[in-house]
């Protein structure tokens, strides 16, 4: 189950940092990169619906602590955010949401390749056994 996190955690990476670099070449005149930038939005956001999902099941198997399937599920929620205005091309706040979901999905990558149960709730009682 961790595995498949971590495998799909990378995947959703890869496909997320692609974003700017087609939005990018969309305004350098390459008028077929915005498809392609708005086909990679729907497979960044599937493939975050697939991590959440694994992490709840993780989180249910006590492979993982309580704070990554939260945050994850706040990414996913924001990835929906980020494509309707990016669809509604209210770019005002598509950019900077665009901007702090990369920070975000850059600063998880490492939290979930470091997930397990010793890094789960016994890390909490352990500091809490006095």
């Amino acid at each position: 189950m961790l595995l498949a996190l971590r495998v799909t955690a990378v995947i959703h990476a890869l496909s997320f940092f692609a974003q700017p670099v087609l939005a990018g070449m969309f305004l350098s005149g390459q008028d077929t990169a915005m498809d392609t930038h708005r086909a990679n939005a729907t497979i960044v956001t599937t493939i975050a619906l697939g991590m959440t999902v694994l992490a709840l099941l993780a989180r249910r198997r006590r492979l993982i602590g309580r704070q990554l399937p939260i945050l994850l599920t706040a990414v996913l929620l924001l990835e929906y955010v980020e494509m309707a205005m990016g669809s509604s091309h209210i770019l005002w706040v598509h950019i900077p949401l665009g901007v702090a979901l990369f920070a975000v999905v850059t600063l998880t990558l490492p939290m979930i390749m470091k997930a397990g149960p010793a890094t789960a709730d016994t890390a909490y009682a352990q500091g809490h056994a006095s």
